[in-house]
């Protein structure tokens, strides 16, 4: 099948990195003129960026003995290669953009952020509820203590806790859900102590 650029393209395809170049100049206005017409407000750059990769890949993929145009093919491409290219990017969003409530006052975006580290009042919580399960986990027996730390602290799975200590899975099963019933028990003994406490 004859097709313009047929030759160039060829020499493109077995690997020719100078007609693969040539290919991408001759087809700069079928990219101008995708980008003006499935780009508006993305990056330029990168949408000519992207249509090169998708010329480069239907030099690549392009068949002639499908009876195709390797214009008609690579237009087609390029089109809606860029159009799914623009559907992925997500428009950025400023911090600095106003909102307005309910009761009519306005903000930012920014302000209404929370800050991802914690206040105070939420590490001194945080603290006491670990100094807390600490010492129901130290209430534990010593073969419960042991799967609760491997699994829950160091991230190992019951199969693998399993083959460490030489026993069946079900049986590590087993044992830390009597380990988790028994710390429940013990978190829910401290918090009544606790709660006694701030009573006197």
């Amino acid at each position: 099948m004859e097709y313009l650029l047929k030759g160039v393209v060829e020499r493109a395809k077995r690997g020719e990195a100078a007609a693969a170049q040539q290919v991408i100049d001759r087809l700069h206005p079928l990219i101008c003129s995708a980008i003006r017409r499935c780009g508006p407000g993305l990056d330029r750059k990168d949408l000519y960026q992207e249509a090169c990769l998708i010329i480069l890949q239907c030099i690549r993929d392009f068949d002639p003995s499908k009876g195709v145009p390797f214009l008609v093919y690579v237009k087609k491409r390029v089109y809606f290669g860029l159009i799914n290219a623009g559907r992925q990017r997500v428009p950025a969003i400023s911090l600095d953009k106003e909102f307005e409530g309910h009761d009519g006052d306005t903000c930012t975006l920014g302000d209404l952020l929370m800050s991802p580290q914690p206040g105070v009042e939420e590490t001194v919580m945080q603290t006491g509820e670990v100094r807390r399960l600490y010492r129901a986990i130290g209430q534990l027996s010593p073969k419960q203590r042991q799967v609760i730390l491997l699994h829950f602290f160091y991230g190992l799975k019951y199969r693998d806790i399993a083959r460490a200590r030489n026993s069946h899975y079900k049986s590590v099963l087993r044992l830390k859900d009597r380990a988790l019933k028994s710390l429940k028990r013990h978190l829910e003994k401290i918090e009544d102590d606790v709660s006694l406490k701030s009573r006197f």
